[in-house]
């Protein structure tokens, strides 16, 4: 997506097998549907021959008018908005719900619980990642261990990292999702492997225990995401 990761091709929609056969697949396309306000307003303004905006304030009439649950993700190295719109969700012998989120020119990310387990069409993809450490952390006061995580190379071939993390609870907060104001508990996860580090921040609210926002690490080629679960 040029929102997502600028000079982005497109990409085939739903090929990530981890993901796939099995899973109860949403609404298909985020641009599709009549009532789709928010995904419409973001394609207008992405077209070759759009101008240049400011980023789409998002208001619980624009959230009530669009179908379907919807996300909202910056990355840090390009600082443009795009909504994503969840393609597929599904379980699987590992414990935490599978879901397959979609932007606006079909690049994808795989959230488990929340926690990013992949990435399709942004470059250096993630290609797959473990969270049972994270999520048992996110249930608890923190933890960490061991996480495998699955990065593309350059040259097509893949590198799978053993990162050490540790997971800190780093106290209530309350943050605000459009027009919701919600108790949340704040937590930083920070991974190490020789010389590579990365934090990531989840904000899971109180009660629930959803992550309502995160800020995590995509790998070292594309780096930083912001996500907001704006509508779920």
């Amino acid at each position: 997506m040029k929102h997502f990761a600028t000079g982005l091709l497109l990409i085939a929609s739903l090929t990530l097998s981890a993901c796939a056969g099995g899973g109860r697949e949403e609404e298909r396309s985020p641009l599709l549907s009549a009532g789709s306000t928010l995904f419409s307003i973001l394609k207008d303004r992405t077209g070759p021959e759009a101008p240049a905006k400011g980023r789409v304030t998002v208001t619980r009439t624009l959230l009530d008018q669009t179908p379907g649950a919807v996300m909202q993700v910056v990355p840090e190295n390009t600082g443009l908005q795009d909504f994503l719109k969840r393609v597929a969700r599904r379980s699987d012998g590992t414990p935490g719900m599978v879901e397959v989120w979609q932007s606006t020119d079909q690049a994808q990310i795989v959230l488990r619980e929340g926690v990013l387990v992949g990435t399709k069409g942004l470059g250096g993809d993630m290609r797959s990642a473990q969270a049972q450490t994270v999520i048992a952390a996110l249930d608890g006061q923190g933890g960490g261990g061991e996480r495998l995580i699955t990065l593309a190379r350059l040259d097509g071939t893949a590198q799978t990292v053993p990162f050490a993390c540790d997971v800190t609870h780093l106290g209530p907060e309350t943050i605000q999702i459009v027009d919701r104001r919600l108790s949340v508990r704040h937590f930083r996860e920070d991974c190490v492997y020789g010389a590579t580090t990365f934090s990531n921040d989840y904000w899971a609210e109180v009660g629930t225990g959803k992550l309502r926002r995160s800020r995590q690490w995509a790998g070292p080629q594309f780096g930083y995401m912001a996500i907001d679960l704006l509508k779920d």
